[in-house]
């Protein structure tokens, strides 16, 4: 951790107070000179520190800058050690991960962040829009066990759903809803989408790593989401910042991967979800079908009754449709 991140972090524990910066400068063993020149390298980047003479520097409530200190903040203790980095623009967070992936060791449960992506990917070759400053794009890397079922490979995208659900509900009291198997909606529009992949070899059916991409639209850009997007796209709307959503979701993510029952996840999706009895439409193997969903089963599939039959359905075989805004 670099000098300019120490600063940082101090300030971060002490948000909207007043820190001098000989107490600076004695917490972390270095010159008022350095502490200076990092807080106006800092506020360079856009950080919101306001200093005032006898009292020193205060990094204020409300700046909603992305920061490792911040994120770590609000962590829970199992999550204080995990790698966190940050990023001022990339093209996509799990693009990045499978390029460190490849080139380097990553510990379990490394979460790259970026303030903006130009390259956002959805399913199936979407793209993702990711203005700066207005969300929170990310992609937490883990490495399952040695016996990891691929045919289970959707209960992930159902476990972060529901993270993602919880953790906007804990932390900015909002109510959402979960359209199979990766999108979040809130008051009817579509806030979160979410891409899990795996970093897999095949011959000997073993899963290396997954990488879990998360995009959510914390609150809508200035210029709005476009003429495609402006009826379908909408944001959780909220001023809790977002280093304390970010936190929050880690924090249920960890546990629903890691701890929570099976059971519980699925209970809380199927009674979050915008499919269940609704009438959907979707394509598989080239034809078209109609049908009502009526389950979401154990490994996290859509089952659906249709006029030839009932028929399960996993996230890499179909896009289901429907009419999910209001």
């Amino acid at each position: 951790m670099n000098t300019k991140q120490r600063v940082l972090k101090a300030l971060e524990e002490n948000r909207a107070q007043y820190v001098s910066g000989q107490d600076l400068a004695d917490k972390l063993n270095i010159t008022r000179t350095s502490v200076w020149k990092a807080i106006n390298s800092l506020k360079e980047e856009g950080f919101e520190i306001e200093s005032l003479t006898k009292k020193g520097y205060k990094l204020v409530q409300d700046d909603d800058n992305l920061s490792v200190a911040g994120i770590k903040k609000g962590l829970i203790r199992e999550l204080k050690d995990i790698d966190i980095k940050i990023f001022n623009t990339i093209d996509s967070t799990n693009t990045e991960a499978k390029r460190m992936l490849y080139s380097e060791k990553i510990k379990d449960f490394t979460v790259l962040v970026s303030d903006e992506q130009t390259g956002g990917r959805g399913r199936q070759g979407k793209n993702f829009m990711s203005p700066k400053g207005t969300g929170v794009y990310f992609s937490i890397i883990i490495h399952p066990k040695e016996n990891f079922d691929i045919s289970y490979f959707d209960l992930i995208t159902v476990r972060a759903a529901v993270s993602v659900s919880q953790g906007i509900e804990e932390s900015t009291g909002k109510f959402s809803e979960i359209k199979w198997v990766n999108d979040i909606f809130v008051d009817g529009k579509k806030v979160c989408g979410i891409l899990s992949e795996l970093d897999a070899d095949f011959e000997t059916h073993t899963v290396k790593s997954v990488i879990i991409g998360i995009g959510i639209n914390v609150n809508e850009p200035k210029e709005g989401f476009g003429e495609d997007l402006k009826d379908i796209a909408g944001s959780v709307g909220t001023d809790i910042i977002r280093n304390e959503i970010l936190s929050t979701i880690l924090n249920r993510f960890y546990h629903n991967y890691f701890y929570e029952d099976e059971d519980k996840i699925l209970k809380y999706y199927k009674e979050h979800s915008l499919v269940l009895g609704k009438n959907l439409t979707f394509e598989k193997n080239g034809k078209k079908y109609e049908g009502i969903g009526v389950d979401i089963n154990e490994k996290g599939n859509l089952v659906v009754d249709t006029k030839k039959g009932r028929m399960t359905l996993s996230s890499g075989e179909v896009s289901v449709k429907g009419d999910f805004t209001r």
